[in-house]
């Protein structure tokens, strides 16, 4: 659903936070993600399901990261110049 290098709100703890998916896979037919977040933090295994304490949020992401949108979110990582110059976090366990 979300293909690295997209733009998400990640909601930990009921704080919302922006950031960039490095990687997606399967996990026990469940589809998780890495992102890396603006403060250079990485977080891995993330999910969408509302339940969780750590998700990708769907609905916020929809609604402020779509680029239709005239005021989307835009992040401040520079994903193609990691993903250019080998500098991604390797987060995958």
């Amino acid at each position: 659903m979300y293909k690295p290098g997209k733009t998400v709100i990640v909601t930990q703890d009921d704080v919302n936070r922006v950031g960039v998916v490095l990687d997606e896979y399967k996990v026990n037919k469940q589809t998780v993600y890495d992102v890396l977040l603006e403060n250079r933090s990485a977080m891995c295994m993330i999910g969408t399901a509302p339940k969780s304490n750590t998700r990708i949020n769907r609905t916020l992401t929809q609604q402020l990261c779509n680029e239709d949108n005239t005021t989307h979110i835009i992040n401040t990582i520079p994903y193609k110049s990691l993903v250019d110059n080998e500098m991604l976090p390797f987060t995958k366990s």
